[in-house]
């Protein structure tokens, strides 16, 4: 008998304890046949290069407990909550998965589907008053949250400020949607365990578990310190895994940058997605005063922008990324209710995820970069996104193109 299929959103950068243990306890609550996990590929949510490449993370993932591993296309990785998770639950719900796992800090889950239904029903005048906000010189984060509190209450939508809560709500939204489409998906939230994201600490649990936590943003700085963070993750995570040099690779963007500042007109980056507002004058003005990539980053950081933002939009400067053209890629079908982001690259899998791909999911899977020529035209666009972006990584490495490219890697298969 068929139990379903549990699909999980993740970055794994890098894969810890705490991704072991939110893994375990999804496959507690759902029993499923197979686990399908849709990850990012080498350029995180919050706009940085991650700390080792897809191909690494993806083998990881499988050896921790997941069968089919799909690469969340960049121009769905890299950009804000909303679509981080539309494109993520779009590509889940595409590979069949019946139920869907995510982290919370929420004590009550429900609370959270009571906020994410509020926040629907009101969300006409949630964006009119967040573009309201706006205008006083806020990020579109804060923005929302003082039209949120007006809203929905300073209690409930005090939820929306925890990071996994923020991520959640979106899910939940997106579950609805295809809810509302005759797509039947289960939220399965599962309560964070252990220390805050940006923390590393020892934490005990009643169901006896000793093992130590650290958030994915504390075990980076360690990785950029030097120091060993062995005692938070899987031994095939300290071991196996290729570190990128953070200070090196921040060294390469920051000249890359300033590279194409030299010769960019303000017209050139006034179309670059994401750019509004003079941004593109401010960061040429900028970038001759700093001195290094977080210094830049520093100075284009503001109440309107925040750091996440301007990092993502520094990536979309080094990719060229023109706003028509992801706005075309994203922009969705009406007849299957998916994007031209909405596509299944395997990165890794195992017989249990042949055996998800054996019934015949509606979303369009890839094994070979180079056989998608039958694939619709914004596909292959969102797809040549994704091998940019590769060599971009890799060359921020300092790794050879020509041998790294991502049309000559397979999936990892076991």
């Amino acid at each position: 008998m068929t139990k379903g299929i549990l699909g999980i959103t993740a970055e794994y950068d890098p894969f810890h304890n705490g991704h072991r243990y939110h893994l375990d306890r999804a496959r507690e609550a759902a029993c499923p046949d197979g686990v399908v996990c849709v990850m990012s590929g080498d350029f995180t949510q919050r706009g940085e290069p991650a700390a080792a490449d897809k191909w690494q993370r993806a083998r990881v993932a499988l050896h921790q407990g997941v069968d089919l591993v799909l690469e969340l296309p960049f121009l769905c990785a890299c950009n804000r909550a909303d679509r981080f998770a539309s494109g993520a639950v779009d590509i889940l719900a595409g590979a069949g998965a019946t139920h869907i796992a995510f982290g919370c800090e929420a004590e009550d889950p429900r609370m959270l589907e009571e906020l994410a239904s509020r926040q629907l029903e009101c969300g006409e005048e949630w964006e009119e008053r967040t573009r309201e906000e706006m205008k006083t010189g806020l990020s579109r984060a804060r923005a929302a949250q003082i039209a949120g509190d007006a809203l929905f209450g300073e209690d409930l939508n005090r939820l929306s400020t925890q990071p996994n809560n923020i991520l959640a709500l979106e899910y939940l939204k997106r579950i609805r949607h295809w809810e509302e489409k005759g797509r039947h998906i289960v939220p399965v939230p599962i309560r964070r365990h252990g220390s805050g994201y940006k923390e590393a600490a020892a934490a005990s649990h009643p169901d006896g578990d000793t093992a130590q936590y650290a958030g994915g943003t504390a075990l980076r700085q360690m990785l950029r310190r030097g120091e060993d963070i062995r005692p938070y993750v899987p031994d095939e995570t300290a071991d196996t895994l290729d570190w990128l040099d953070q200070k090196a690779a921040g060294e390469t963007m920051f000249r890359q940058l300033q590279g194409i500042a030299l010769r960019a007109a303000p017209e050139e980056l006034e179309n670059i997605y994401c750019i509004g507002e003079g941004l593109e004058n401010k960061l040429l003005r900028e970038i001759r005063g700093a001195g290094s990539y977080d210094d830049l980053l520093d100075r284009m950081t503001s109440k309107r922008y925040t750091a996440s933002a301007i990092r993502r939009i520094l990536i979309y400067i080094l990719m060229g990324l023109q706003g028509s053209r992801a706005d075309a890629i994203l922009k969705g079908s009406a007849a299957t209710g998916f994007s031209g982001a909405c596509y299944g690259r395997i990165l890794a899998v195992n017989e249990a995820g042949r055996d998800i791909l054996a019934g015949d999911p509606p979303l369009t899977v890839i094994a070979n970069i180079n056989k998608i020529q039958n694939c619709p035209p914004a596909v292959q666009d969102s797809l040549s996104l994704d091998i940019q972006a590769a060599d971009l990584y890799n060359l921020i490495q300092g790794k050879s193109l020509p041998e790294n490219d991502d049309r000559r890697r397979r999936p990892w298969v076991e």
